[in-house]
């Protein structure tokens, strides 16, 4: 099995936080393996060079060389190529990077935080892949050492290999070319040897201007480039061409390896604009929910507009609040380029605007608020409490604040607003400069409807409220942030 020194089977683990690391190998403790540590991209191609590994379990985001680039040179590499590898991830597990793993090699991408069990079930089957392949490996081998033995060996591997391989020599003409290149471009052998490689793959120029051929030295990873071909019916096709330099009765040849991509490429590229399809409908769809909501709010406000009592009044212009804060929402998402976050910090400054100009036209007001990106799952939530809050601040508090910066007690903002991320949560403090809660009271914190739609939706975000009389009210939400991770 692949692994270190004495058939100890090894595995690759890159992480650049050592306690992930930790939570790994303790995760693995049951299985016979040695978990190879390294923080680093760097560290990980070092360690590379000294083992070889049954698997690789990377982490997607870090610092300097990421897991994708990391992936893209041990998959590149002769010498780690077979090596399986899993992403990992706490911040990337939306479809594009999944895509983007799998597109890099991967062979399964794990989102944190995850399972021991499954993840050992998954590590498990690799591990028996990994015996598998070399026995395949040691049987290939052994062939290839039986083929060595007979005469003509190269030239009968050269013949059956799938691939289609291009030897060119020093001049730039194509000395062979296998039955699988022939089928790939359709010319016979005749026509296709000594013919020159760029009338085959234009473009593409193997051979170096000091007439030695191009290509990596033996062991070294091939550089694969992309080109459009035609075949001999005149179909395009897009290949992948790879070059080896090769010793040919005593002579430096160029062999080039040619892939036919277009089926991958064409996969690819509708996949692409499926996704691109799919961002203009939802974007379409966050639009049109938008529209229906301010209809909404429209419709509430021309009932308003129709009603003299107050206490009638007051409960429409609270729905139109909050129906309008769920609006915001939709508003941002359609605005971004992403369509699954937005901004709480610009989404609190924009809400806090509206309400201070809807209640409370001539109050201070001061936010400082944080960029943190959430989904619209949290951000609707959080949305509807941030108007509650400051609601309740310019609705009860900007009366009293105005009396008391006339007396000189104290001059600050009547309404201050925060929100930011602290301990893995997301905080959000609202202070006015109000008369507080009455003692003894807290017909604010309990006694309206909007105020119990807070505690509602606290407990659905698993959440916490907390109110203090700290020169006017001040009022305290905190609730996990899933992106802390």
């Amino acid at each position: 099995m692949p692994g270190g020194a004495g058939g100890e089977v090894c595995i690759l683990a890159v992480d650049d936080r050592p306690a992930n690391l930790l939570a790994l190998e303790r995760a693995l403790a049951d299985i016979p393996v040695r978990i190879v540590k390294a923080t680093s991209g760097e560290e990980a191609l070092v360690a590379s060079l000294r083992h070889r590994f049954a698997l690789a379990i990377l982490d997607v985001q870090m610092p300097g060389m990421d897991g994708y680039e990391l992936a893209e040179i041990l998959l590149g590499d002769p010498a780690t190529s077979a090596t399986p590898i899993i992403f990992m991830t706490a911040a990337y597990s939306d479809e594009n990077h999944v895509f983007k793993g799998y597109i890099a090699g991967a062979v399964d991408y794990i989102v944190k935080p995850y399972h021991p069990a499954l993840l050992v079930a998954k590590v498990k089957v690799f591990l028996e892949l990994a015996v598998h392949r070399q026995n395949l490996e040691g049987i290939v081998a052994d062939r290839t050492s039986e083929l060595q033995a007979t005469q003509g060996r190269f030239d009968v591997l050269f013949e059956l290999a799938p691939q289609a391989l291009l030897m060119v020599d020093r001049s730039g003409r194509v000395a062979h070319g296998n039955r699988a290149a022939s089928q790939l471009f359709g010319l016979p052998a005749t026509v296709l040897e000594g013919s020159e490689i760029a009338a085959i793959l234009p473009g593409f120029e193997p051979a170096a201007t000091d007439g030695r051929a191009a290509g990596p030295p033996s062991g070294e990873s091939a550089p694969v480039t992309l080109l459009t071909v035609h075949r001999a019916d005149g179909t395009a096709i897009r290949v992948e061409v790879r070059v080896a330099t090769v010793q040919l009765d005593s002579e430096t040849c160029a062999l080039a390896s040619v892939t036919d991509v277009s089926e991958r490429i064409a996969a690819l590229e509708d996949a692409q604009r499926s996704l691109r399809e799919k961002e203009v409908l939802l974007k379409e769809i966050h639009h049109r929910v938008k529209n229906n909501l301010q209809i909404v709010s429209s419709l509430l406000r021309l009932k308003c507009d129709h009603l003299d009592a107050p206490e009638v009044r007051a409960p429409l212009e609270d729905s139109i609040s909050r129906v309008r804060s769920m609006a915001m929402v939709h508003e941002h998402l359609y605005g971004n380029a992403s369509l699954e976050q937005i901004d709480l910090g610009d989404y609190a400054r924009h809400l806090t605007g509206i309400l201070r100009s809807a209640y409370a036209p001539s109050a201070g007001l001061e936010v400082l608020a944080e960029p943190i990106l959430v989904s619209i799952e949290l951000a609707t939530p959080i949305g509807l409490i941030l108007n509650e809050l400051v609601s309740n601040a310019f609705k009860h508090g900007v009366a009293r604040a105005a009396v008391r910066a006339a007396a000189g007690e104290f001059q600050r903002e009547d309404v201050r607003v925060e929100v930011r991320v602290e301990a893995a949560r997301i905080c959000i403090v609202v202070h006015d400069a109000g008369p507080g809660m009455p003692p003894g009271q807290d017909e604010r914190s309990t006694g309206t409807l909007g105020l119990q739609l807070v505690g509602v939706l606290c407990q659905q975000l698993e959440g916490s409220i907390h109110f203090h009389n700290d020169e006017g009210l001040r009022a305290q939400f905190s609730c996990p942030f899933p992106g802390s991770g």
